[in-house]
């Protein structure tokens, strides 16, 4: 796969870490509306198309220049998202990291964020890759994604579970 391919030749060239950081800043460009039609517009003259791609692709991540060049000579723009997802997946295998978010209604401290990071660390025996996002939507509690898991511990996720209940049971 192109995602293997990738892996291995950064890690030929030590330069994974780096590939992975600038992976997942091609992710958020990838994700990006216009830029998105850009890859796939084609209302856009391919070899137009190609030089912009690559002139942006150059300066904001150079080291998927070259890979992301052969991803547009084979056609395959539509999948680079795709791609760029599997190789970090595979990084992370790789290298032990496991990839965790905490939702929660309020900004934590540090020491928080730290103490969560360390408790997951212990628990799976890896170096975690922690995001935190705060939604006070969640009235109290948490939401923790570990990977592809969700544990809902939040207040505003306990009251759905009891309005399902409850619906339940009117029926």
């Amino acid at each position: 796969s192109y995602a293997r391919a990738l892996l291995q030749w950064a890690s030929e060239n030590s330069v994974e870490e780096e590939v992975y950081e600038q992976s997942a800043y091609l992710v958020t460009l990838l994700k990006n509306p216009e830029f998105a039609q850009l890859l796939t517009s084609p209302m856009i003259n391919a070899s137009k198309r190609a030089k912009t791609i690559q002139a942006i692709v150059s300066k904001a991540t150079p080291k998927l220049a070259r890979f992301v060049s052969l991803v547009q000579k084979n056609k395959r723009e539509k999948q680079l998202t795709g791609m760029m997802l599997s190789f970090q997946k595979l990084y992370r295998e790789q290298k032990g990291i496991i990839r965790t978010h905490v939702e929660s209604p309020t900004e934590l401290s540090p020491s928080s964020k730290m103490g969560i990071k360390q408790f997951i660390g212990n628990s799976f025996k890896k170096d975690v890759e922690l995001e935190f996002s705060f939604n006070p939507s969640l009235i109290g509690g948490f939401v923790l994604t570990i990977e592809d898991n969700m544990l809902d511990k939040s207040v505003k996720g306990e009251l759905e579970k009891l309005r399902k209940k409850l619906m339940g049971i009117a029926q």
